[in-house]
């Protein structure tokens, strides 16, 4: 299939920050799986071909039974083990892609409340731009620290600033090269975009919803509970 979008789903990390005995992807919220959230959002998606998973290797049994096959999601074509970072993860999804004229649409698993038109606009801007990424203008006060001495250097524009979420969508070839690169230069970065920008390229922000939350703390999942009985009402 040429020109396909591919959506590559983050979903090996461990979720130390969340206490929570069992893996962060397998946490309960309402009684389901977090990411069978996330992944029916990309099962129903009209601009989503396939669905590539990056999991955590002990992990990879259970959600391959307990939420793929449960679930029935038919897009998930290829489940691939993470590494030892995000970054790392990431590239190792985007390696297994062998049709490289698309968009890949690169999501965190530990976003359940991902909507359809956030993928559909991320892919589509991709096209005009070398990466579109959702995003959130900053609304509190942002203080700049001196961190040897907790001082406060300045307070800055936060007009300037914005919260970054995911999906964010990329052509394909172009983002596997920008990865390798950033490998075999041990560039380490927190977001896809980040390895866009160190090399030059232009991106474009997207304004997302406050509703995009990553579950990261117990306190996430209270929230996404909240934000999801919402929208089944």
């Amino acid at each position: 299939m040429s020109n396909s979008n591919i959506a590559v789903i983050a979903a090996a990390g461990n979720g130390e920050r969340l206490n929570c005995h069992t893996s962060k992807m397998l946490a309960k919220i309402l009684g389901r799986p977090l990411l069978s959230y996330t992944l029916d959002i990309f099962e129903k998606s009209r601009n989503i071909d396939e669905v590539i998973l990056v999991v955590h290797k002990k992990d990879l049994e259970i959600i391959r039974e307990e939420i793929i096959k449960k679930y029935k999601y038919k897009k998930v074509n290829k489940i691939i083990i993470g590494g030892l970072t995000r970054q790392e993860s990431v590239y190792l999804g985007l390696c297994s892609i062998k049709d490289t004229d698309g968009i890949a649409c690169i999501h965190d698993g530990a976003r359940p409340l991902v909507e359809e038109w956030m993928i559909e606009k991320t892919i589509k801007t991709a096209d005009e731009y070398d990466g579109a990424i959702m995003a959130v203008p900053v609304i509190e006060t942002i203080k700049k620290v001196i961190l040897k001495n907790g001082l406060v250097e300045e307070t800055v524009n936060r007009n300037k600033f914005w919260v970054v979420q995911t999906p964010q969508a990329f052509k394909i070839r172009y983002i596997q090269e920008l990865y390798k690169k950033a490998q075999e230069q041990r560039l380490t970065t927190t977001d896809d975009a980040s390895i866009v920008e160190n090399y030059g390229g232009k991106v474009k922000i997207i304004n997302s919803s406050r509703e995009n939350i990553k579950v990261t703390t117990s306190v996430d999942i209270l929230l996404a509970e909240i934000l999801i009985k919402n929208r089944l009402k």
